[in-house]
């Protein structure tokens, strides 16, 4: 997926502010309800996160020091 340029970033940013205040008025389509046992298995403490083990192996070898061998 491509990085959206800072000017792209603010738009879409405005755009979806004002879908949202639409919503509020009662105009436009209203946001979707989440299923509530969903948002409790996302939000409940306990297990943390388990990341992603390819992007921090990848994070550790990108970022070590580099030893020059004389």
């Amino acid at each position: 997926m491509a990085k959206r340029s800072r000017k792209q970033r603010r738009r879409f940013a405005r755009k979806k502010g004002q879908e949202f205040k639409a919503a509020v008025r009662g105009e436009g389509k209203r946001p979707k309800a989440r299923n509530p046992m969903v948002m409790a298995l996302i939000l409940r403490n306990g297990s943390g996160s388990h990341g992603d083990a390819r992007k921090a192996a990848s994070k550790v070898a990108c970022r070590k020091k580099v030893r020059e061998d004389d």
